[in-house]
């Protein structure tokens, strides 16, 4: 472990920074914002388990009991949790259940309320451009669509075990819908959401904003359903502005990458 780590515990009162992933997505997807916020921030990027648990904790709940234990064991007490789609969904589970530890929540296409599934109606042997195509929904920009990210979609929806995790998680995910208990999250919420994004529409982000009593939104242009890796500039700004609007600054420590 970075000795950043040991350092974060000297600084209770600024909360540590834990971005975490979708559902196809990993912690790479957040390398831009973890370089630009680990100036002043202390940041953990884990690799979420969404195909290691057992089948009984491949859902929603067991993915959060893990970050949960990841935070204990790094003895992480008062944290921001940033996080895109299914991320974003544990991310508020997490701060249901653990208000005292959560300081502020930043969500980019969560799902909680509603998502355009990947899950359904897929073939048994998907083509490339059957891939290229659901992929596509993901970025407003086709550019993103890469060779080498449609071989790790592949790879993943091709394994007969790890497809079966992403239906488990995936239906999980639909049948627990927030919407009567986002009023108890307390904590500041920054909504960065891409004005594209197909998957959680803006529609998704105005509902959020609604039932979120401290929740502020803000739409980037020209973006879909992962900001933090299709604009990063833009995203990084709203994520900076908004921790040192509610924190201030914080000591220059290295950035601290988690795996499961």
């Amino acid at each position: 472990m970075d000795t950043g780590m040991e350092n974060s515990k000297h600084n209770a009162e600024k909360p540590v920074v834990v971005l975490l992933h979708g559902m196809f997505g990993n912690a790479a997807g957040w390398r831009a914002c973890s370089e630009h916020l680990s100036h002043r921030w202390q940041v953990m990027t884990p690799e979420l388990p969404v195909f290691e648990l057992p089948a009984d904790r491949s859902c929603v709940e067991g993915i959060g009991e893990y970050v949960k234990g990841m935070l204990d064991h790094h003895h992480v007490h008062h944290a921001v949790l940033g996080g895109n789609s299914l991320g974003g969904h544990i991310a508020l589970h997490l701060a249901l259940r653990f208000p005292e530890r959560i300081a502020a929540l930043v969500l980019a296409g969560s799902s909680g309320l509603f998502e355009r599934g990947f899950e359904r109606n897929v073939p048994r042997r998907p083509s490339r451009e059957w891939l290229r195509s659901k992929i596509r929904e993901v970025f407003y920009d086709e550019g993103h669509v890469t060779e080498s990210l449609i071989d790790e979609v592949s790879e993943t929806i091709c394994c007969p075990r790890r497809a079966i995790k992403i239906i488990r998680v995936a239906k999980s995910a639909k049948r627990d819908n927030l919407q009567s208990v986002l009023h108890q999250v307390r904590c500041p919420v920054l909504l960065a959401w891409g004005a594209d994004d197909n998957i959680t529409p803006p529609s998704v982000a105005h509902e959020f904003r609604e039932s979120l009593p401290r929740a502020e939104l803000h739409f980037i242009p020209r973006c879909g359903h992962a900001p933090m890796m299709e604009r990063p500039h833009e995203f990084n700004i709203l994520v900076e502005r908004f921790l040192e609007r509610h924190f201030g600054g914080a000591p220059q420590l290295a950035p601290v990458a988690v795996r499961g």
